[in-house]
């Protein structure tokens, strides 16, 4: 009796850790920078297309690149009108600048750009909170590509380069 007594609770106590374990590792709630960590959420909406026929160009990669930490650049795909939009939280200490690069890395036929979207350019499109969230911030960036000249790489994918990013010293 004392076995069955102890293995009944031993089950029922694996199983309650196992489901805290399994709630614990699940992200319900949207996590938040906090403890000292300013944040900002930014959407960044535009427009790719060709530059001699104002065509839109589908399919294009644009990405979003972070100086502070640049393995969380974000990439997305421009739709059949050409449009796309990035949504991202990003730490946020003061205004700072957002780079978005846009490249043909499927087909090859579109040269690589990058735009900067200066922070005074940014709109306050959500209420800064009493905690370290500053708030939700919208930019647009078109982009307006030139055909790529000479031939085209036939398999695999053209290496996209990024342009440097500097700072302006004013």
């Amino acid at each position: 009796m004392k076995k069955f007594v102890l293995r009944t609770y031993g089950k029922i106590i694996a199983w309650i850790l196992t489901a805290l374990g399994l709630y614990t590792s699940c992200d319900i709630i949207e996590p938040r920078v906090e403890y000292g960590s300013p944040s900002a959420d930014f959407v960044v909406k535009g427009n790719v297309s060709d530059i001699q026929n104002l065509q839109p160009i589908e399919d294009m990669a644009v990405i979003r690149k972070s100086r502070t930490a640049p393995h969380w650049n974000d990439t997305v795909r421009t739709d059949a009108n050409g449009n796309y939009e990035l949504e991202f939280t990003e730490v946020a200490f003061g205004p700072e600048d957002i780079w978005v690069y846009t490249s043909d890395i499927d087909k090859g036929e579109y040269q690589s750009d990058t735009i900067r979207i200066n922070a005074s350019e940014l709109r306050q499109i959500g209420k800064r909170r009493k905690n370290w969230y500053n708030g939700k911030f919208e930019g647009k960036a078109d982009f307006k590509l030139k055909k790529e000249s000479g031939p085209h790489v036939m398999y695999g994918t053209l290496p996209a380069e990024y342009k440097e990013m500097k700072k302006d010293v004013e």
